[in-house]
């Protein structure tokens, strides 16, 4: 029988976080020692709680995933941190590695991937999902594509309008350009950014301060 992994599951969506419980419950090496709905929640709980493995989303309000992993690898080094998001962009991929974690397994994967990505970076090894590990290493070094520096000056700027919860028709009138233009403007940068919808348009926005820019 395998040591048991004492684990903290943390993810926005606590219909998530109960479905994983009972997914793992009848899992005999694994104990389920916390949850936490945001980021500053798991940075308070886990010091209390020191579990061995941390599955992290990335997408969370207070503190993202990636500024969570950060904090927690440079004050907790033993803990290992597994992220579990729908998100498989070469951006958020290398952001996370770079940040600390050990594992990244996509939210679509099978109960056994995830045991084994658990029990892989328990172990001390890095696991990472088939269709993510293309983006993680480069002759054997982290690479980073610098996503932003792909936008224009135009689309950052309605990127910028669309986190204000601007319509196409309000920001086509804002900037003298027709709703179609605005629309193809919209989808070129999701492109690039390599997203699915306008909402994880406006989290990446947030995630990396566009809206600032």
């Amino acid at each position: 029988m395998k040591k048991q992994i004492q684990l903290f599951i943390a993810d926005d969506h606590q219909m998530f976080i109960d479905g994983l419980k009972s997914l793992l419950l009848e899992t005999e090496w694994i104990k389920i020692v916390g949850k936490a709905n945001n980021g500053k929640e798991v940075i308070e709980k886990i010091n209390l709680l020191t579990p061995d493995v941390l599955l992290l989303d990335i997408g969370m309000p207070e503190l993202n995933g990636i500024e969570t992993t950060k904090i927690i690898h440079e004050k907790y080094p033993s803990i290992k941190i597994i992220a579990l998001t729908m998100y498989d962009d070469q951006y958020r991929v290398t952001k996370m590695l770079k940040a600390g974690v050990k594992g990244y397994v996509l939210k679509n994967t099978t109960k056994d991937e995830l045991l084994e990505a658990i029990h892989t970076v328990q172990s001390g090894e890095v696991y990472l999902a088939a269709n993510v590990e293309r983006f993680a290493y480069n002759n054997h070094k982290l690479e980073e594509e610098p996503l932003i520096s792909k936008l224009t000056k135009r689309e950052i700027e309605i990127i910028q309008l669309i986190v204000k919860s601007s319509t196409n028709k309000e920001i086509a009138d804002k900037l003298f350009l027709s709703e179609l233009t605005i629309n193809t403007h919209r989808k070129n940068a999701m492109r690039k950014l390599e997203l699915k919808n306008t909402a994880s348009l406006v989290q990446f926005a947030i995630e990396n301060n566009i809206h600032e820019l």
